[in-house]
């Protein structure tokens, strides 16, 4: 686990790579993606975007 003073940056290329896995991955995968971020990170407003287009609740 990233301690609180680490900093997680996505480039283009990363936040394409994400988007692609996370849109492989069924409903309860990403919404599972999401809590094990913890919603935040670049991660966690990619798979909260996947949540909202898919219309994933918690």
């Amino acid at each position: 686990m990233a301690s609180d003073d680490t900093t997680l940056v996505l480039d283009e290329a990363g936040a394409s790579a994400v988007k692609l896995m996370l849109s492989k991955l069924d409903d309860h995968d990403v919404a599972a993606v999401f809590e094990m971020v913890g919603g935040e990170d670049p991660i966690g407003d990619l798979a909260a975007e996947a949540m909202k287009d898919r219309n994933i609740d918690l």
